[in-house]
């Protein structure tokens, strides 16, 4: 299984606070995007490529391409694992991925979703894929950025 020094949920993917505080509080040398769209999309991809540290490897898959990776054998990865929801992340679990605790970044408001705090908002799909991750021993916190105090979502359930 791969070394994942942080798994974290923001639709923002690649950005400031990723790139400028997270990677750095973790280490990571690689960054896996789990984007089924931007994984078919050669221009996100290429949005991604651009935003990305130079020192950092990056990849980005596929939820089912992500699973694979992720359950190969750990050489000198210290990876950091991105979705914009839990979906992904659920999946993975599913399949016998190990994540140690999920990072609950930013979800922002749409049709369908409901308004948790300022920086989370979730359907009611997502928040029941937030029960089941809970429910499969991983806990997940929103955090902003590694200054920030951890909250756990249970309270948001």
């Amino acid at each position: 299984m791969k070394n994942v020094v942080l798994a974290r949920i923001d639709e923002r993917l690649i950005h400031g606070q990723v790139m400028t505080g997270w990677i750095k509080m973790c280490s990571a040398n690689v960054i896996l995007v789990i984007d089924d769209a931007s994984a078919a999309n050669a221009f996100l991809k290429r949005i991604l490529f651009a935003a990305a540290p130079k020192d950092c490897e990056l990849l980005v898959h596929t939820t089912k391409e992500a699973i694979e990776y992720l359950k190969g054998e750990s050489d000198q990865e210290k990876v950091l694992v991105l979705a914009k929801t839990p979906g992904p992340f659920l999946e993975a679990i599913k399949e016998g991925v190990t994540f140690n605790e999920i990072n609950l970044g930013n979800m922002g408001g749409g049709p369908g979703r409901k308004r948790f705090n300022k920086n989370v908002n979730a359907s009611d799909e997502e928040v029941a894929e937030f029960k089941a991750i809970v429910d499969a021993g991983v806990p997940i916190y929103m955090q902003m950025v590694p200054s920030d105090s951890k909250v756990d979502i249970k309270s948001l359930l």
